[in-house]
């Protein structure tokens, strides 16, 4: 029962409610559009009147221009003279020459009776061959020793002209008139670049000026009658908006003006208002759609404020069964983490274990080499030691005959043989200090050097050609520099093994760089390697030398200790024999080497 009379009370408010929306829709529209109407046409108005303003300057800064030209060139010896001696040639070559330089479209002297002495225009058709007749004001007033103003009326083919009038004087006697004629044809071509109407007119209304050809010389009055639309005085009220909203007016103009009080002239331009209609129209089209969207907002709410006490207690409902859900979810995901933390605590281990035995095995290699190259090192200690025995014995027996300086020359062996070998030793205890972790940039020239100075006794006893191309300049990478000896040695130990049953054994170690990366090429002429066993010749454990020969853990550690380098290590048989590997290693920037 409660439900029945819940129902058409909603219906009521709904009623209610729409005839609400559309009276308040209808007052938003008609707001809408005389708001907007006035605000877009006083946007018109301002780059209406700034506009104006421009080409009122345009106009007159034209005329004050020649304004000047006039008396400042009719003050001249020169004119003076083309006047009082009637010169017909030097009165036509100076006004040529000032018409030119100014830019008047004609420049013309007059005698005192107002008969044409010169023109600039010498191909006879000129304003001025009709004498004081064609300027009768303004030569008038140059007679009287004023400046003379006329204006030539334009007509709808021809622009109007100004002219400015002076006198001539010698002795203070007016002899002649210089007068400067101005064609406005350069203001109408600025103004025609704005697309509204612009024109002068004068006292009478009538238009002097404009950039529509067809207006010069007809009323204001008759345009409105003439061209089909209606002119709105510049103060806005609200009169005008009614004016300008009114459909049958299509091209309803704005009429602005600024004043030329030295010429008596007004400068006017007619705004055109259509676009501020039809913007102001889309404002209403807008705030039609925003009614109706409103207003169906309103619908909906309406229409949905009955299922929301409905779908409230459903989802209170559903909300109680979620959370028991859940606490037991809950329960489950805390018993799940506790076993995860569990697993994470035996990872880290392992992986801590697994970092320590690899640190072993890189040791135990190191180790496993230096003890391969014991034999040969102590073959290249116990020669220069025999020799250190040999020189010392002979240097008693100089120092005893009195010739101690022949006696320094074997010290100074002596010497040269002990440094070296303390060079030998200095270079096998490093390599033999356990790595660090540290990442630093290194000169691979350095490590390919130290490492040649352990494995030289080693390659000198197996009689190999060692064949280097090392670059001029230093090549510096990031990484460690005694894991790096450890690679170079495990790579030209490797390429020993390889060639000690070949006839002539041979080993290429080159060093370059290409791009960002260095490049470390160790090649041999041994057997190579075979296809089977290429895949896995950086596999821990893996070795194809005899048992008892090796662990197989020299390539397998390199190939690791380049990778932590963020390089690459790679094998391949090269084409005329024997294997051949290259290490690529980033080189250290411009920033890492600052930082060190």
């Amino acid at each position: 029962m409660k439900t029945v009379k819940t129902r058409p009370m909603a219906r009521k408010v709904k009623l209610f409610s729409l005839c609400a929306m559309l009276v308040a829709s209808g007052a938003v529209i008609w707001l809408t559009g005389v708001t907007s109407l006035g605000f877009f046409v006083s946007d018109v108005r301002t780059r209406s009147e700034a506009n104006l303003q421009v080409q009122a300057a345009v106009l007159e800064g034209l005329l004050d221009k020649f304004r000047l030209m006039s008396p400042l060139v009719a003050r001249s010896p020169d004119a003076a003279k083309v006047v009082s001696m009637n010169d017909v040639d030097a009165g036509r070559q100076m006004a040529a020459i000032s018409a030119g330089m100014a830019g008047a479209e004609e420049v013309w002297f007059l005698s005192a009776d107002g008969r044409l002495i010169a023109s600039s225009n010498a191909n006879g058709h000129t304003v001025a061959a009709a004498g004081k007749n064609a300027i009768p004001i303004a030569f008038g007033q140059a007679i009287q020793g004023q400046l003379g103003r006329e204006l030539l009326p334009g007509t709808a083919s021809q622009p109007a002209s100004y002219v400015f009038a002076s006198p001539v004087r010698v002795d203070d006697q007016t002899v002649g008139v210089l007068a400067v004629m101005v064609s406005l044809a350069d203001v109408e071509q600025a103004w025609a670049l704005s697309k509204d109407p612009i024109v002068a007119v004068d006292k009478n209304g009538v238009i002097l000026v404009s950039n529509v050809a067809g207006w010069r010389g007809q009323s204001l009055s008759s345009i409105e009658t003439d061209q089909g639309f209606l002119l709105i005085a510049e103060d806005g009220n609200p009169a005008n908006f009614v004016e300008l909203a009114d459909r049958s007016r299509s091209r309803s103009r704005l009429e602005l003006t600024d004043t030329l009080p030295v010429l008596g002239w007004k400068v006017m331009i007619f705004a055109d208002t259509r676009e501020a209609r039809q913007q102001s129209a889309r404002a209403m089209v807008i705030a039609l759609l925003l009614c109706v969207i409103a207003a169906g907002g309103v619908w909906v709410m309406l229409n949905r404020k009955e299922e929301l006490a409905l779908r409230l207690r459903r989802d209170k409902a559903a909300a109680l069964r979620l959370e028991r859900r859940v606490h037991s979810r809950t329960s489950e995901l805390r018993q799940a983490n506790t076993r995860l933390e569990r697993e994470v605590r035996d990872r880290q281990q392992a992986e801590a274990d697994l970092r320590h035995t690899q640190a072993e095995l890189v040791q135990a290699a190191k180790l496993a080499t230096l003890g391969q190259m014991s034999a040969a090192l102590s073959h290249e200690y116990n020669q220069p030691l025999a020799a250190i025995r040999s020189d010392a014995e002979v240097a008693e027996m100089l120092i005893a005959r009195g010739t101690p300086d022949l006696a320094m020359v074997n010290l100074g062996r002596i010497g040269g043989m002990v440094s070296r070998m303390a060079e030998i030793a200095r270079t096998l205890k490093g390599f033999s200090r356990r790595s660090g972790t540290d990442i630093t940039p290194v000169s691979l020239r350095q490590v390919i050097d130290e490492a040649l100075l352990l494995l030289m006794p080693q390659i000198k006893q197996s009689a190999v050609d060692l064949r280097t191309s090392l670059p001029e300049g230093d090549i510096i990478v990031r990484g460690g520099k005694i894991r790096l000896e450890q690679v170079v040695m495990n790579l030209v130990s490797n390429a020993l093994d390889a060639v000690k049953n070949d006839t002539e054994p041979s080993i290429e170690l080159s060093l370059s760089a290409e791009d960002d990366f260095a490049v470390l090429m160790v090649a041999d002429n041994g057997p190579g390697i075979d296809v089977d066993v290429l895949p896995q010749i950086f596999d821990p454990f893996f070795t194809t030398k005899e048992v008892g020969s090796g662990l197989g853990l020299g390539l397998s550690i390199a190939y690791k200790i380049v990778h932590d380098f963020s390089g690459n290590l790679t094998v391949s048989n090269d084409l005329s024999g024997g294997a051949r590997f290259v290490m690529r290693l980033p080189m250290a920037d411009d920033n890492s080497l600052a930082a060190e």
